[in-house]
């Protein structure tokens, strides 16, 4: 069973469906277990195979799967903590589950946009 598989198994019988804080899950674990760029590629992977299978091409987007494996990573990194648990890392970081926590660094349009989809754009500042 590869790493994402596993973390995918463990984050739908924890959340009953693959959700957004189901994909932070499995971003957080295989970020724990390997180095940022491998967790990145495994994640990206994952998440393509899983869309391919489920005939849901048009959902995968690259730019939002690079920006919440950054942002998990960030909150792994900024404090230290990062041999937390997932109950205390969830309970530390609720921000992140909101999906539209990407729109301090995207414009939703942009965000969405089917070249957000297929490449990976970098965060744009906003209120500045």
């Amino acid at each position: 069973m590869t790493p994402f598989k596993r973390a995918f198994t463990q984050a739908t019988a924890r959340y009953g469906r693959f959700n957004h804080a189901a994909h932070l899950f499995v971003a957080w674990q295989l970020l724990r277990d390997r180095p940022a760029l491998a967790a990145l590629a495994e994640f990206r992977a994952g998440l393509r195979d899983l869309a391919d299978r489920m005939g849901l091409q048009d959902k995968y987007s690259e730019t939002q799967t690079v920006a919440w494996i950054l942002a998990v990573l960030d909150h792994l990194d900024r404090t230290g903590t990062s041999g937390e648990d997932w109950d205390a890392f969830e309970a530390r970081c609720p921000a992140l589950f909101d999906p539209a926590y990407l729109h301090a660094f995207y414009p939703p349009d942009v965000l969405n946009s089917p070249a957000a989809r297929t490449h990976f754009r970098p965060p744009e500042r906003l209120g500045t």
